[in-house]
């Protein structure tokens, strides 16, 4: 299949606004697909090369692709740089370079889809010494035998700026539509995806099999799972009425949610957005050398410690573990702890269908008295069944640094990409202000003046539907922003500049400078919510045409790294807030 096609398809989904429309884009594509490349289809469109859990990163640098830019157009490199400086994309300065170009070889090759995915996958394993080099040839080849259209959407692949407004759910609905004729078989192709981390597994199979290949598909060691998530609850009561009985309260501590996959000596770690952090965990890695089991894959919670005290320390700190230089060094300045909870998967038996309180049992006879270890505990749990044993215990979790605590039905099984009340979560009270932080994604801003001219002066916030995969916006934020926090995050956001809203935002009628994919998560608080004709976040919910908006939101200083878009504070989660609020 000629890549050309592809890129026709990705230069019409650019332009669309439409979520309904981008999934007809894609069911033509994948119509045309041949069956066995329909996966390295479905990776492009993601603009990857392999699921997130292994997809290879091509580390390719801006002056790479300019310099690659030059020697097949003929343009000097002064030129290439003053026509970025002016159109802002290297994409977009390929195809308006490269449209009547002098072809530099003799032989003009018709791009493949195999071609161009293997030809990247190939830029991405090469390293070491005289890597760059090798690295410009393949990018030169690719850009000679390519058209300008081509040529553009190959320089945004290469840079990992496709931006298409294309999401995981879109493309669930694509590929059932596609492979099924029925857009309802989405929910057994998403249950496929919680335990595969996968698409274009789940599309390779059903392009070759059935519905039920696709059922058949289960939990396996180094493929990440989908984390089971929680609701949050605003006080005790409400958490002992959702439970009917006994609970397990566990801290809820301000750390990063890791994902253990064990077999043997082998030993990786996954966050909750399914990336592979093995390398920035050196010593959570030794430690389970003398953690005796033929495999397993369990859950915890990775927080940075003070070596004085062995307190928590605030999620920031152990963001620095994030660095892919100076390891050693950074792994001695900031040491953690891993606090296990869950336990998924034990010797060979997947563990998810039975009861937490049998996976917990487990859990803590094979860590509850492993002394081999100050790296790896079980983390802190009781039984709860009254309100003042679950307001005693918060406080408790509250002086040992932690956010406030997780309470679970203990007789609950672990259902992989799901948010419902099994588990809920119980976060410090604010002093006058909305029950809990939330975390919204940034969609939009205004431009800064004065002092935050450069950067941006407002950042337009959403929150996350999760019932049709869209986000609604909920306030602007301006206060809360260092002038160093402001630079990171405006560098952050340049790398997700799209040129209108993107189709899965739904805004009304605000009007912003520049609009982003959602992809930057923000910790947020605020004094109240209340209702406004201005934002889309439970619109129509309380009175017509009005939605809901935090009053006076101010930046908490915490960029939710460990999290991806579609964990953010739901339209759900605000609305009960605000419901709360009036009782």
């Amino acid at each position: 299949m000629n890549f050309l096609e592809l890129a026709e398809t990705f230069a019409i989904m650019e332009k669309t606004t439409s979520r309904l429309e981008l999934t007809d884009h894609l069911v033509l594509i994948l119509k045309k697909t041949p069956s066995d490349i329909v996966d390295k289809i479905v990776y492009l469109i993601q603009g990857k090369l392999g699921p997130d859990y292994e997809s290879s990163e091509l580390g390719i640098a801006e002056k790479l692709i300019i310099k690659s830019l030059s020697l097949v157009s003929g343009h000097s490199l002064n030129e290439i740089q003053n026509k970025y400086s002016v159109i802002g994309d290297l994409g977009e300065v390929a195809y308006n370079i490269l449209t009547n170009k002098i072809q530099t070889t003799l032989v003009h090759q018709l791009l493949t889809i195999e071609n161009v995915f293997e030809t990247l996958l190939k830029i991405a394993k090469v390293s070491g010494t005289g890597s760059l080099d090798i690295k410009l040839r393949f990018i030169v080849s690719l850009l000679n035998n390519s058209s300008n259209l081509e040529a553009k959407f190959i320089v945004k692949l290469i840079l990992g700026n496709l931006r298409l407004g294309i999401a995981d759910f879109t493309l669930l609905d694509a590929i059932a539509l596609t492979f099924t004729g029925d857009k309802k078989n989405r929910r057994i192709l998403e249950r496929a995806y919680n335990v595969s981390s996968d698409l274009g597994k789940i599309a390779l199979i059903l392009s070759k099999g059935s519905i039920e290949d696709i059922q058949s598909i289960s939990i396996s060691l180094f493929i990440p799972i989908r984390p089971m998530l929680a609701e949050r609850v605003s006080n005790p009561s409400e958490a002992l009425e959702k439970i009917n009985g006994v609970a397990l309260a566990e801290f809820k501590i301000d750390g990063e949610r890791i994902q253990i996959h064990k077999k043997g000596k082998r030993v990786e770690l996954f966050t909750r957005s399914l990336e592979n952090v093995t390398s920035n965990f050196p010593d959570i890695i030794k430690a389970f050398d003398n953690i005796e089991t033929k495999d397993l894959i369990a859950e915890g919670e990775v927080v940075a410690i003070n070596p004085e005290n062995n307190k928590y320390l605030p999620f920031q700190s152990l963001m620095r573990r994030r660095r892919k230089y100076n390891i050693q060094e950074i792994t001695a300045a900031y040491p953690v702890i891993l606090n296990l909870f869950d336990l998924l998967y034990y010797n060979g038996s997947d563990k998810t269908h039975v009861t937490l309180l049998e996976r917990r049992k487990l859990l803590a006879k094979l860590f509850g008295k492993q002394k081999k270890s100050d790296k790896i505990k079980l983390i802190d749990q009781i039984n709860v069944s009254r309100i003042e044993e679950i307001e005693i215990y918060t406080e408790k979790a509250l002086k040992n640094g932690c956010e406030g605590i997780m309470i679970k039905n203990p007789g609950s099984q672990y259902r992989a990409g799901a948010r419902e009340w099994a588990w809920m979560k119980l976060k410090k009270e604010y002093s006058g202000e909305v029950t809990d932080s939330v975390d919204l994604v940034v969609v939009g801003a205004l431009h800064g003046k004065g002092r935050r001219v450069g950067k941006y002066g407002a950042l337009l916030l959403a929150s996350y539907d999760a019932e049709r995969d869209v986000f609604c916006t909920i306030c602007k934020v301006g206060t809360g922003f260092t002038d160093n926090t402001l630079l990171t995050i405006t560098d952050k956001l340049n790398k997700h500049v799209i040129k209108h809203k993107h189709p899965r935002v739904e805004s009304g009628n605000t009007k912003m400078d520049t609009w982003f994919e959602p992809k930057i998560v923000l910790e947020i608080i605020s004094p109240e919510i209340t209702l406004s004709p201005v934002y889309t976040t439970a619109i129509d919910r309380i009175k017509p045409e009005y939605g809901l908006a935090l009053r006076f939101p101010k930046f908490t200083g915490k960029i939710r790294e460990d999290k991806s878009a579609e964990d953010a504070t739901t339209v759900k989660e605000i609305f009960e807030i605000y419901r709360d609020q009036l009782k």
